[in-house]
């Protein structure tokens, strides 16, 4: 077994047809996700349903998106981004083709709304992580280049679906959308596996851990902290390094020889233990392999970070608050005397806004002189300050206003989420970490989305709906900002400890 060193990425090549492909999937998977809002509009006139329920379908769509983050984790670090994005963009086809054929509101909750959003939650991980492993240094703008597919996705599709619904119904048009939704499969045809370079010290470990259980002296337990001891190593495998088959085949000669010293330590152990202990002992340490293991592969050691657990909560009511705005601007513009085709022309500015944006910050965030993560808390900031402020007026031009600042807001939010949660976790949790995000941001969308519409239902405004998302927009910045202090903090002890550990080196 060989001592690795920090991964080095291309930055660059292949790279550059991942994040093509990336741009892709996004520009047609958020297109539509965010077109949402004009689809709630046919969904309420068509089934005479209340608000608060019709927005259950959204909700389901963004909360499956992003509940079934873990899982799309597990399944992008065990078969790679490319199988994972194909079986998604087929899942997501299949959902919204089933739904022409709704009889009710509850049909499409499933069909427009779970099957989707599970198959956008499989292409959404797999096309970040897959980005995020091709690049280092520009890592922020290729990933500002890849998710700007989704504001440009958002200013074609919105207008287009709803030429589509004057067409050909609304039946007619999710029907075209399952088809175009299979081009995401051409999309994740791009994400090939990178072979992450590594630089190994050849060491016999056999050898050395025959010499070690020679030398082992002391008591059954210090044979048994030597026997965890030396398969910990093996068991705590990168899921980032999972996207590679080179390094599972590597790591399954790890688990051989760990598999060998533990039979090795057992057989010894056995020597001067009944047999009785030994085999309890054995089923012991089997036992705590596999919890480990499971442990590892969903990323739950990220969630006892104080760091890390400020970020998410902070990105969940992030999600909450910038998803909201999106289901309800074409809904609140028509029912303030706005025509349809005008009410989804703002979501078509919002998503021009939040393409330019992404382009724009995901540059600046990669240069040396910014710092990312204040860029993307007064993002956050901005983006619920114009919410708040948003009812003040209801005419067509301050909507288009308030599109524009909120498209670009988001935009940098949703463009600089994964880069600054790499800061706070590092390159080598993103996968795990990124996945359990997701699912807290999920369960946040399916309660929020929905309420804010029986919020209208209850008081016959708005108003409400957008003083409150404001706030929590707000919130959500002084959340990052805590974090990111928590976050300084660390980083300082630990150069205060590597200075300590040099000096006594010395």
């Amino acid at each position: 077994m060989g001592t690795r060193t920090p991964r080095v990425s291309p930055n660059g090549g292949w790279g550059w047809a991942v994040v093509l492909g990336c741009f892709l999937v996004h520009l047609i998977m958020d297109g539509f996700v965010y077109a949402f809002g004009v689809f709630y509009i046919e969904f309420l006139d068509y089934f005479g349903s209340d608000k608060g329920t019709t927005a259950l379908i959204g909700s389901l769509l963004n909360g499956m998106y992003l509940f079934a983050g873990p899982i799309a984790s597990v399944l992008t670090n065990r078969f790679g981004p490319r199988v994972v994005t194909v079986v998604g963009g087929i899942i997501s086809s299949a959902g919204f083709a089933a739904s022409a054929f709704a009889p009710n509101i509850y049909w499409l909750c499933v069909t427009f709304g779970v099957i989707p959003g599970i198959g956008a939650a499989f292409m959404y991980v797999a096309a970040i992580s897959c980005v995020g492993q091709y690049f280092e240094k520009k890592r922020a703008f290729a990933m500002g280049i890849a998710l700007c597919g989704t504001g440009i996705g958002t200013f074609v599709l919105a207008p287009l679906t709803e030429y589509l619904i004057e067409l050909y119904t609304w039946r007619g048009a999710v029907l075209i959308a399952a088809g175009i939704m299979l081009n995401c499969v051409i999309g994740g045809l791009f994400f090939r596996p990178i072979n992450l370079k590594m630089i190994h010290e050849e060491i016999d470990s056999l050898d050395i851990n025959k010499r070690e259980v020679i030398h082992a002296q002391g008591s059954s337990e210090e044979k048994s902290s030597l026997i965890v001891g030396k398969s910990d190593s093996y068991l705590y495998q990168k899921s980032s390094d999972l996207c590679d088959p080179n390094v599972t085949r590597s790591q399954s000669d790890m688990d051989t020889h760990t598999n060998k010293d533990l039979d090795l330590n057992t057989s010894i152990s056995s020597i001067s233990s009944p047999k009785t202990i030994n085999s309890t002992k054995r089923k012991i340490y089997v036992n705590i392999d596999h919890f480990k293991k499971l442990y590892t592969v969903f990323g739950c050691a990220m969630c006892l970070d104080v760091v890390y657990i400020f970020f998410v909560i902070s990105s969940c009511f992030g999600s909450l608050g910038s998803g909201i705005p999106y289901i309800y601007i074409p809904d609140r513009a028509y029912e303030v005397g706005i025509s349809k085709t005008d009410a989804s022309f703002l979501l078509s500015v919002a998503g021009m806004a939040n393409t330019v944006s992404r382009l724009v910050f995901g540059w600046i965030a990669s240069r040396q002189f910014s710092n990312p993560s204040l860029i993307y808390g007064i993002s956050i900031l901005l983006c619920g300050i114009s919410t708040f402020v948003s009812p003040f007026n209801d005419s067509h031009a301050y909507l288009v206003c308030y599109s524009v600042l909120f498209g670009a807001s988001s935009g940098v939010y949703i463009c600089l989420n994964a880069i600054v949660l790499v800061h706070f976790v590092g390159i080598d949790n993103l996968t795990s970490s990124f996945g359990n995000m997701l699912l807290f941001k999920g369960l946040f969308l399916l309660i929020g989305t929905p309420a804010a519409g029986w919020l209208f239902d209850e008081t016959g405004s708005y108003a409400i709906t957008f003083y409150s998302d404001g706030i929590i927009l707000c919130l959500s910045s002084i959340l990052l900002f805590i974090g990111y202090a928590f976050n300084l903090n660390k980083q300082k002890k630990s150069r205060d400890t590597s200075d300590v550990l040099n000096e006594g080196n010395v």
